[in-house]
C-alpha cells in the first residue's frame, strides 16, 4: 500500500514585515495563497489542508478551494508547528506530511510530486528541494520523525531536524534559484517578474 501523504499549507501569520495580509497579495490576478492552493490541488498530495490564524475571515472569503480543506490555528503567534497541528488534526493519521507555505507561488506541482517521489518511506525521515542556491521548501517530513517536534513551538524545528540526520534526507534536484519569500513589496515585485508578471499596484494609502 502507497503510504498516505498530507500537504499542509501554512498561512496563519501576521504578516508583520509587510504591513497587510500577504496570502492575498496577488500576482497575475492571483493571491499568492491561491498559487499554492491551485499547486498542492493538482499535485499526487493525498490531501490539502490549508490553515488559516490571522485575518482569516478575509482569507477564506477570498481564495477557491478544490479537493483541500480549512483548518483554523487560535494561536497563530505560537509558530509553524502549531500551524501544522492545527491542520493534522482535521485529518487522519499520515505516513507523512508535506509542509507549504502560502508565499511561494513559484512551488508548482511538479516540484510538491518531485518531492514525494524523492522519498524513501523504508529510510528517509525527510525529503525536500535542492535549488540552485541551496535546500528549500516544500518540505515532507516522515510521521515518525514528525512525532519528535510536533508538540514544540516555533519556526525552525523541521529544519533542525533534517540537519541533525543529512544523510537520511532526500532531495529533488532542481536547476532554477529558491522561491522567493515574500516578505516586502520588493519581493512580491521580483516574484511577480520571476512568474512573467508584472506586479499588481500596491493599494492607496488610508486616509
Amino acid at each position: 500500500m502507497s503510504p498516505v501523504i498530507v500537504g499542509v499549507i501554512v498561512a496563519a501569520g501576521a504578516s508583520t514585515r509587510m504591513g497587510r495580509p500577504k496570502q492575498l497579495l496577488e500576482i497575475g490576478g492571483r493571491p499568492l495563497l491561491q498559487w499554492v492552493v491551485d499547486a498542492a490541488e493538482a499535485s499526487t498530495l493525498d490531501r490539502v489542508v490549508v490553515v488559516t490564524g490571522h485575518a482569516a475571515d478575509e482569507v477564506r472569503a477570498a481564495i477557491s478551494l478544490g479537493r483541500a480543506v480549512w483548518a483554523h490555528n487560535p494561536e497563530p503567534d505560537r509558530g509553524t508547528m502549531s500551524s501544522l497541528r492545527a491542520g493534522l488534526a482535521v485529518v487522519d493519521a499520515p505516513d507523512a506530511v508535506m509542509k507549504l507555505v502560502c508565499d511561494q507561488p513559484e512551488v508548482t506541482s511538479d516540484v510538491i510530486d518531485g518531492v514525494v517521489g524523492s522519498w524513501n518511506p523504508e529510510i528517509d525521515l525527510a525529503s525536500l528541494v535542492a535549488y540552485q542556491d541551496g535546500d528549500g521548501h516544500p518540505m515532507l517530513v516522515a510521521a515518525a520523525a514528525l512525532t519528535e517536534v510536533l508538540e514544540q513551538d516555533g519556526d525552525r524545528l523541521l529544519w533542525r531536524l533534517v540537519q541533525a540526520a543529512p544523510e537520511r534526507v532526500g532531495r529533488f534536484t532542481v536547476e532554477v534559484h529558491r522561491p522567493i519569500d515574500i516578505n516586502t513589496e520588493a519581493d512580491l515585485e521580483l516574484a511577480a517578474l520571476r512568474l512573467g508578471y508584472y506586479p499588481s499596484p500596491a493599494p492607496p494609502p488610508t486616509a
